[in-house]
């Protein structure tokens, strides 16, 4: 998140947004966040979740466009935290800031369960998270938003993708470079309701709860139409990111097994389609290199110098980021 956002974040826009929901400044607490500000509060027994965007990251529109999809995955069954309304009875109201931008608020019912740790990662919930996003795209093939909703972005139309350069010092121009090849190539991708849609884009296990092996996800924030497979990327991307070659190829057969069990029980991808997952884990490398250099502070970051320095590399030299013969996976 940009400097001059968290400076914006004034004790009397956190009062206000209290005000919006019915409650005192004193009933909000921190949770955390890293695009948007993410605050809890408690209201009527339950526990809700108030998440504070800026419009230099979102516009009032776009926000309305991804609790559109929300409200649709879960009309037809899918396990998602629900967006609430304001004591206006809106989901989405805007607050202005003092040097003329704004901040948009919406809340969401908690998700139940707890966060999922790492001791989960066993054959009945690797299927459970398959399944999950699995089901995602099934629904997804049939989504239209709703009449006065703005459609979604592409992948593509990402801001942060859009302004690459900016975030860039020349000597890594190169990045620059790998990534327009890379993104050249996925467009190349003829496009089909069967491998592309509107997607969550971001399904890591901070995006979500768990409770009896079901999932529960949140914040989809980053919600983009996109190919089906960078869900899966996603997925064992973050799983496997700071493993070594040796143990990563050994926990991503294993990781890849289970889950597509589950992702196949509700959702079918073409051979193609799934084979181009490698293109998909190169894309995240890339993504976090350019979200890293955005928003930390690289000198004092330790995650910044260790992501950089096991990545840059690998970029650059487009080594793919596990070997793995997934092809291997269609035969199971």
């Amino acid at each position: 998140m940009d400097k001059f956002v968290k400076e914006l974040l004034t004790e009397d826009v956190l009062v206000e947004t209290a005000k919006r929901y019915g409650i005192g400044k004193e009933k909000v607490y921190f949770v955390g966040g890293f695009e948007n500000f993410i605050f809890g509060f408690e209201a009527n027994d339950k526990s809700f979740i108030v998440r504070i965007s800026h419009s230099s990251h979102r516009d009032l529109d776009d926000i309305k466009s991804e609790l559109d999809f929300v409200f649709y995955l879960a009309k037809n069954g899918a396990r998602v935290s629900m967006p609430v309304a304001t004591v206006s009875g809106n989901l989405v109201e805007k607050i202005d800031a003092s040097d003329g931008s704004y901040f948009i608020i919406s809340a969401f019912t908690k998700a139940e369960g707890r966060p999922p740790k790492s001791q989960d990662l066993n054959e009945e919930f690797l299927y459970s998270y398959g399944k999950t996003i699995g089901q995602f795209h099934k629904f997804t093939k049939n989504y239209v938003p709703s009449e006065g909703i703005k459609k979604r972005f592409a992948w593509y139309q990402d801001p942060l993708l859009m302004n690459a350069k900016t975030y860039l010092k020349d000597e890594d121009l190169v990045i620059l470079d790998r990534l327009n090849e890379l993104m050249e190539s996925i467009k190349s991708t003829p496009i089909t309701a069967n491998n592309y849609g509107l997607i969550h884009t971001d399904v890591h296990m901070g995006n979500f709860f768990v409770k009896n092996n079901e999932l529960t996800v949140f914040d989809f924030d980053d919600a983009s139409y996109q190919y089906f497979v960078s869900d899966i990327a996603i997925f064992l991307f973050y799983l496997i990111w700071f493993k070594k070659d040796e143990e990563r190829t050994e926990d991503a057969r294993f990781l890849m097994t289970h889950f597509l069990k589950g992702y196949l029980s509700e959702n079918q991808l073409s051979k193609g389609d799934f084979l181009a997952i490698d293109k998909f884990l190169k894309l995240r490398e890339i993504v976090l290199y350019l979200v890293i250099h955005k928003t930390l502070n690289i000198e004092e970051s330790e995650f910044a110098k260790n992501y950089i320095r096991m990545y840059r590399e690998r970029i650059i030299n487009k080594i793919p980021f596990v070997e793995l013969d997934f092809d291997c996976f269609l035969h199971q």
